[in-house]
């Protein structure tokens, strides 16, 4: 590129030289013709032109080159990269939250009722006022473990509407009870004395269950309420036919005069035949069962 700058450059020189040289020369006849009209004149002799003055002229009047101009490079356009779609965490759609109904009027005063059930030993009833009769003679030593279970889990599942009283019967017509003798209201308070009760009694002397009988269906709660249900435990009399057959009706008069609606469970642990005759007669006639521990 260089080199044909230069190339150029010099021939632009030289063509200025001959066109300057030609230009002289034709100056100079035209000069020399003008003059050779005048007569009383001498020609004038055409003017010297040596190498320096054309050299003068040339390098006052050489062009410069002119400037390279660049070609315009078109812009290059770069495609835009693709947008990759935005990924976004799955939102965990919120819960619903659901307004609860407000209660009618009618609803506002309903409470849940309260079931008034007791069990001892199986026999369920849906009372509220309730007496256990135990035999805590001598011959039941072996069996105590099991009848205080079943005693603390029966008292313990009442709830407060409930009201009842243990009565432990033993040598001679000695008798333990709950509650001073009264039944009282299943509150935290009286199950815990309740319980101690139980777990302090030995068993000790021979079987009198007509007394404690007596004291159950005497019982009364606050408002004057006799027992509902008696739970009568018991492994057994030394009674002869006749004698039995008298406690029963003892018991049975002792239940129409005291407490008449009183329904009358029979319990008994590994009883002889003439007792388990007893206590199903006894129960019988009180609306009540009678159940069997072997």
């Amino acid at each position: 590129m260089i080199n044909r700058t230069l190339h150029h450059g010099k021939v632009c020189y030289w063509a200025l030289v001959f066109s300057v040289a030609a230009h002289a020369a034709t100056l100079a006849v035209f000069t020399g013709v003008k003059l050779s009209g005048r007569t009383d004149a001498e020609p004038a002799p055409p003017p010297a032109m040596n190498v320096q003055m054309i050299e003068h002229a040339v390098a006052q009047a050489m062009p410069k080159p002119k400037p390279r101009i660049e070609p315009i490079s078109k812009p290059v356009v770069r495609p835009e990269p693709e947008q990759q779609p935005l990924i976004t965490e799955p939102r965990t759609p919120e819960p619903e939250v659901t307004k609860t109904p407000e209660p009618a009027d009618s609803m506002i005063d309903e409470v849940p009722p309260v079931v008034n059930e007791v069990e001892f030993f199986g026999q369920k009833s849906l009372v509220q006022r309730i007496c256990y009769v135990v035999d805590c003679s001598g011959s039941m030593y072996g069996q105590m473990y099991q009848v205080k279970e079943q005693l603390k889990t029966s008292i313990l599942k009442m709830n407060s509407q409930q009201a009842f009283c243990v009565v432990f019967f033993m040598e001679g017509q000695k008798i333990l009870t709950t509650g001073d003798g009264m039944l009282q209201p299943a509150t935290a308070q009286a199950k815990s004395k309740a319980i101690k009760l139980i777990d302090s009694v030995r068993p000790a002397g021979s079987t009198d269950a007509e007394h404690a009988l007596q004291q159950a269906l005497q019982l009364k709660d606050s408002k004057g309420g006799r027992p509902e249900v008696v739970y009568f435990l018991t492994d057994g009399f030394d009674l002869d036919s006749q004698h039995s057959a008298r406690f029963v009706e003892r018991v049975d008069h002792l239940r129409n005069s005291l407490a008449p609606a009183a329904v009358l469970h029979t319990i008994g642990f590994w009883p002889q035949p003439l007792d388990r005759q007893m206590l199903r007669r006894l129960a019988g006639n009180a609306n009540g069962e009678f159940i069997e521990i072997n």
